[in-house]
């Protein structure tokens, strides 16, 4: 959380913009109003509630793959006879099966409908995952719901960083971008050389930020630990990088290097203190592993830099960056109003696509691992018996999903999804937004598949 809280100063106070996103990934306007309103400052669910919860919903999150503990706490609740579990999906994956969950069969894109027909009550828990970003008016049913709500993304530090303010509508500590008292109450807490207010505007989202790149709008950027292929449009992406002046902060190489005019090495996290904040909003503190000469952190490279540029952040270390978080405390007055986006529904289109990443799959932070992804589940392909025969398609055959940015093929099986939906790994063997430029609720079409198949 300290990284991000350098990286929002920076932002603000260097620079003088709010244009910064942690959301290297597909993502909307309607979540970064969702995560300002509904997520920023709050803890209204853990762990132990997910035992003793009479009833659990799941939205747009398949716990045995995006969130590992909260399965085990759910199957142990449900092993319990104290919790039933309800998910809104395609279909009954594996890991819902030994949850004994009851499916609400739902077309992707239509996941704000199955909320709202759901009928929750103050009793009820409402987990999303990070994928409803792609859905129209899904986040906006989750917030109006009177259900305990709680947001479940997939990467470790997404929780801090939205407290950090590492988004173009939020500062640090809950506070809104609209709001001038808490641009001054920052302003007066965080004294910069030369700073007297900080930016009112509200920013672009990541995806925004490499368009106004692509059109000239903006000639410069500065990355942290984003993997191209996550992106929204990678190409897009890409073109934007080659444009740009890029000073990339990286752990190691990645796509983003050989795009960059200057790379600074940082430290990973065994290699400082810090805090990751949890899907429940819970700090957890962690210290140094390795004691590694000449290893910097982001908070001492950002501070460098911005040393160099005449205005000091004030703090140069995980631990003053983390008490001067403390120091500024959360936002007491009032919050950003939740967003209100009507559903779109499903996409138009012959088949709509239904994924999400596997546990083990071709993930960065697998890499090396060749025994660990050998107990990778088979990459497949998933439709109903209608959808398969409707495309000329025999279960087991090679069945082949195509956008007009390219396909992937994989065996087909027979499953039961809503007819139109096909289900197929994120990133096993294929990344489906890098080759296909398609994600969750995508529209795409299936034809049977050549010879040679994918293999994750």
């Amino acid at each position: 959380m300290s990284d991000a809280f350098a990286y929002s100063v920076f932002a603000r106070a260097v620079l003088g913009t709010n244009d910064i996103d942690f959301r290297a990934r597909a993502h909307s306007y309607e979540e970064a109003a969702f995560l300002a309103s509904t997520v920023a400052l709050r803890s209204d669910v853990t762990f132990t509630d997910l035992e003793r919860a009479p009833r659990v919903v799941l939205a747009g999150l398949e716990p045995e793959d995006e969130a590992g503990m909260i399965f085990l706490r759910l199957r142990k609740g449900v092993r319990a006879g104290r919790t039933r579990v309800v998910t809104i999906a395609s279909h009954l994956t594996r890991g819902s099966r030994k949850l004994d969950a009851q499916l609400v069969a739902t077309r992707p894109g239509d996941e704000a409908r199955a909320i709202a027909d759901l009928d929750l009550g103050p009793a009820d828990i409402l987990l999303v995952g990070e994928r409803l970003a792609l859905v129209p008016g899904a986040l906006s049913a989750a917030a109006a719901s009177p259900a305990r709500l709680a947001w479940v993304p997939r990467r470790a530090g997404d929780r801090g960083a939205v407290e950090a303010g590492a988004l173009p509508t939020l500062l640090p500590g809950g506070r809104p971008v609209s709001s001038a008292a808490a641009r001054a109450d920052l302003v007066a807490a965080i004294p910069v050389p030369g700073v007297a207010a900080w930016p009112a505007e509200p920013g672009r989202g990541l995806e925004a930020i490499l368009e106004a790149v692509t059109v000239g709008e903006l000639g410069g950027l500065v990355v942290g630990g984003v993997e191209v292929d996550d992106l929204p449009d990678p190409e897009v992406a890409r073109d934007a990088l080659e444009k740009a002046f890029v000073v990339s902060l990286e752990v190691r190489a990645s796509d983003v290097t050989a795009l960059a005019d200057v790379v600074l090495p940082v430290a990973p996290p065994v290699e400082k203190s810090g805090t990751f904040v949890s899907w429940e909003g819970r700090p957890r503190r962690f210290g140094r592993v390795l004691d590694v000469a000449g290893s910097l952190t982001d908070v001492r490279v950002l501070a460098g830099i911005a040393e160099e540029m005449g205005r000091p952040l004030g703090f140069r270390s995980t631990d003053e960056a983390t008490a001067l978080m403390q120091q500024v405390g959360p936002w007491d007055g009032e919050r950003a109003p939740a967003p209100t986006v009507s559903p779109a529904g499903p996409a138009e289109g012959a088949v709509v696509l239904s994924t999400w990443r596997q546990l083990v799959d071709d993930g960065r932070g697998q890499d090396g691992q060749a025994l660990y992804r050998a107990t990778a589940r088979p990459a497949v392909i998933r439709a109903s018996a209608a959808t398969l025969a409707a495309a000329g398609i025999e279960d087991g055959a090679p069945a082949t999903i195509a956008t007009r940015a390219g396909s992937a093929t994989f065996p087909a099986v027979v499953d039961d999804l809503p007819d139109g939906v096909v289900w197929a790994p994120g990133n096993s063997g294929v990344n489906l937004r890098a080759a296909l430029s398609a994600d969750h609720a995508s529209a795409v079409t299936l034809k049977p598949g050549p010879s040679q198949v994918v293999q994750a």
